[in-house]
């Protein structure tokens, strides 16, 4: 085989598999998982425009929640505590469309009057979530909550569902 086939070969197999790790990187999962990551990076920063700019106008969940009701409870936690901390795992995406489903489970720390400690969810009892995200201009917004526990207040939740 002389060497100019072999170096179109080896650019083909080098083209072929950019394009195939570009495709996989602008698939609307991966679009999503980053944008969560990025939204969760600026709430341990307690940035709260970058985190709100996350979040659809149209948010709303099965707890009675919406954009604003929404902001203010992320305002008051970055308020109450200090340097928070949100150790995840992100769960595959589910990618319908415009739509990407994505479950999360997360203990979140932070200080408070001194003491470092768990905000909500422990090590062994993490919280969990399913997350809707649709395609929006100018991209993908957190539209809604579809499951949520949170262990510390688990009974006001099934409480307030459907409301």
């Amino acid at each position: 085989m002389n060497s100019t086939r072999k170096a179109l070969i080896v650019a083909f197999i080098v083209l072929a598999a950019g394009g195939l790790w570009l495709r996989h990187y602008f698939s609307p999962g991966e679009a999503v998982k980053r944008k969560l990551v990025h939204t969760i990076e600026s709430f341990e920063e307690e940035k709260l425009l970058p985190v709100m700019s996350g979040i659809s106008r149209s948010y709303r969940d099965p707890w009675g929640l919406d954009y604003e009701t929404l902001g203010g409870h992320i305002k008051s936690v970055m308020e109450t505590y200090e340097e928070l901390e949100m150790d995840y795992q992100l769960g595959e995406p589910i990618v319908a469309e415009s739509q990407v489903q994505i479950g999360i489970e997360f203990v979140l720390w932070g200080w408070y009057e001194g003491t470092r400690g768990s905000v909500i969810g422990s090590r062994s009892e993490p919280c969990t979530a399913v997350l809707l995200w649709n395609k929006e201009t100018p991209g993908w917004r957190f539209t809604s909550t579809l499951e949520l526990d949170i262990p510390e207040i688990r009974e006001e939740l099934e409480e307030r569902r459907g409301r």
